[in-house]
């Protein structure tokens, strides 16, 4: 049973946010269980729908071999809900999490109170065979009704032949729309789930990372205020919670993925994780040596953690560094990259938060 001390990151199956677990520090990685989402893989041009199904199914196999490498054996969530159909999303369930636990992982099925009773039952199977568990993610829909959610766990219990303490219980609420409002009240409903105290453990994801970077001003400083993280030290303080949960957001990315975002240029911003809030310095579409100006400033400001940190911090050092070369001649390389830039972004977030959870009193 994971503990309070963990967090758990939701995370796409990309390569940024590959690359950030796998050269996160060894040490933060014990406190770490990430909950991996997997999506649909870009479109080629004039590719049909079901062209894109097939290529994805060939990648499956891989998969596993490729989150041992990355993350280890250590467990992991495994959620397709994102996945195009229910006959794609149990095959991919079915293959990374069968193959994963056969090397030695320990990969746990998602499911959601309503997907498809074929995803169920197949999530169900799974968790049994392995003795790995499972994990139910609860979203805000299911709160409209407090009897019936209680109802549809009671039912899901049966159906799946596992007891509570076999299973992870995430509530996730995704935006915090701007205020604490949002995660005040799922966290007072959460409590009056069936059993609260006996699930294996008890997790509560949010976030207040925007959608994009609209508002936020080029060439100053922007402060957007960690508003989960906020609510979570304050809830840990509070003696009214039947049981206090476990920590999880979604790093430096809004919640809500849209497919269609594949298709953008991002701006060549950086966004770094600060105590409590986060620090946007702006940059402009496909003007990489922003990035390089912006790191520059940052590695010079007293909030910056160090190039010792993590991996990402590292990363921004060198893109500093190169800030001086770049300026004299803007056709050499080592811009780096919008992938490179999420990626420095997501392991500084990664070592951040576990760091401070581990110093909550």
């Amino acid at each position: 049973m994971l503990n309070s001390k963990y967090y758990i990151p939701i995370l796409k199956w990309k390569r940024a946010e590959q690359n950030a677990l796998k050269t996160l520090t060894k040490e933060r990685k014990k406190y770490i269980t990430p909950l991996i989402q997997f999506v649909m893989p870009k479109a080629k041009p004039n590719e049909q729908f079901e062209e894109t199904v097939t290529r994805f199914e060939k990648q499956l196999l891989e998969i596993p071999n490729k989150i041992i490498d990355v993350w280890g054996t250590t467990a992991v969530f495994v959620d397709v809900s994102l996945l195009f159909t229910t006959s794609l999303k149990v095959k991919s369930l079915k293959t990374i999490v069968q193959k994963g636990n056969k090397l030695g992982g320990t990969f746990i099925p998602v499911i959601h109170l309503h997907d498809e009773d074929d995803i169920k039952e197949k999530a169900f199977f799974l968790a049994r065979q392995n003795n790995r568990g499972l994990c139910i993610r609860l979203v805000c829909p299911d709160f409209l009704n407090q009897n019936k959610l209680n109802q549809d766990i009671a039912r899901l219990l049966l159906s799946s032949k596992l007891k509570e303490k076999d299973i992870d219980l995430l509530v996730d609420i995704k935006e915090t729309n701007g205020g604490k409002e949002k995660y005040i009240k799922y966290l007072n409903l959460s409590q009056n789930i069936l059993n609260i105290k006996k699930w294996r453990t008890f997790i509560l994801a949010a976030s207040s990372f925007p959608e994009d970077l609209t508002k936020c001003w080029i060439d100053e400083e922007n402060l957007l205020p960690r508003i989960e993280w906020k609510c979570f030290k304050d809830c840990l303080t509070s003696s009214n919670l039947q049981r206090k949960p476990i920590f999880a957001d979604y790093t430096i990315q809004h919640p809500v993925y849209k497919e269609a975002t594949q298709f953008f240029h991002p701006s060549s911003s950086i966004k770094y994780t600060l105590a409590n809030h986060w620090l946007i310095l702006k940059g402009k579409k496909q003007e990489f040596g922003m990035y390089l100006a912006s790191a520059a400033e940052l590695v010079k400001d007293k909030r910056f953690y160090g190039e010792n940190f993590s991996d990402g911090d590292k990363y921004i050092v060198k893109r500093a560094k190169h800030y001086s070369s770049y300026i004299k001649n803007p056709e050499i390389k080592g811009t780096g990259s919008a992938e490179t830039w999420l990626r420095a972004g997501i392991n500084h977030h990664l070592e951040l938060v576990v760091n401070q959870i581990a110093n909550l009193p």
